[in-house]
Order: structure tokens, then C-alpha cells, then sequence
């Protein structure tokens, strides 16, 4: 019950924000594929109601939101990701369950970016 109400509580929230609010300096829905610090890849799709999945592990479900010039991704998982440019290309930086955000992350590894649409076949 709690986890459910610590996930919809930022979701509702977020959906008060303006299109001008949530906007950033680039597009983040679509379907993604990042990679766990072994280098191992896994699939994110960030949808336009600022809802998000993985196929990490057995699956991530969360929301994300603008931070910045950066997109944060939080899961109920506990984990959470940083979707963010530079140079020209996009990075992923992610924090396991409990680890400080303060503190560098638990990876930072390159992100790349598949299909505008998040529902597209990878």
C-alpha cells in the first residue's frame, strides 16, 4: 500500500505540470536501450504520461520526470536512472536500492536512444 501511494502520489503530481514544464532538451519517450554496470543491455520505455518500464531483471515499472536539463527515472524497485546528453550522445547513470544519490552513481554507461515510439519492437 505504501509503495503503491510513494509511486502515485509523483505521478499524479507530475501530471500538473504543463507541456512547457516537463519539457527539456530533448525528447525522452520512446523505447531505450541501456546497460547494467556488467554491460549487460536492457530495454526502457518511457512513455508520454511520464510512465516507464524495463526489462531489467524481471521487469521495472516507475515514472519519470525532468530534472534540469536530465530525466530521472524512478522505480519501484528501488533503483533509479539519470537519462541525460552530452558531447552528442546519451548516458544512463543509475543508483541501486539504499546507495546514496549524493554519491556517485552505481554505473554510468552509454544510452541509446531505438524508436521515438516506446511501444516499437526492439
Amino acid at each position: 500500500m505504501i509503495r503503491t501511494l510513494a509511486l502515485a502520489l509523483p505521478l499524479a503530481l507530475l501530471t500538473l505540470l504543463s507541456p512547457a514544464e516537463a519539457a527539456g532538451p530533448f525528447q525522452p519517450v520512446g523505447l531505450w536501450r541501456f546497460f547494467h554496470t556488467d554491460g549487460s543491455p536492457f530495454l526502457a520505455r518511457l512513455q508520454a504520461d511520464q510512465s516507464a518500464t524495463t526489462t531489467f531483471d524481471t521487469g521495472e515499472v516507475g515514472i519519470w520526470r525532468w530534472e534540469g536539463e536530465r530525466v530521472r527515472l524512478y522505480y519501484t524497485s528501488g533503483w533509479d536512472d539519470v537519462l541525460y546528453a552530452r558531447d552528442g550522445t546519451f548516458r544512463k547513470a543509475g543508483w541501486g536500492p539504499g546507495a546514496d544519490r549524493c554519491a556517485p552513481p552505481s554505473n554510468d554507461t552509454a544510452a541509446e536512444r531505438l524508436s521515438d515510439d516506446p511501444n516499437a519492437t526492439p
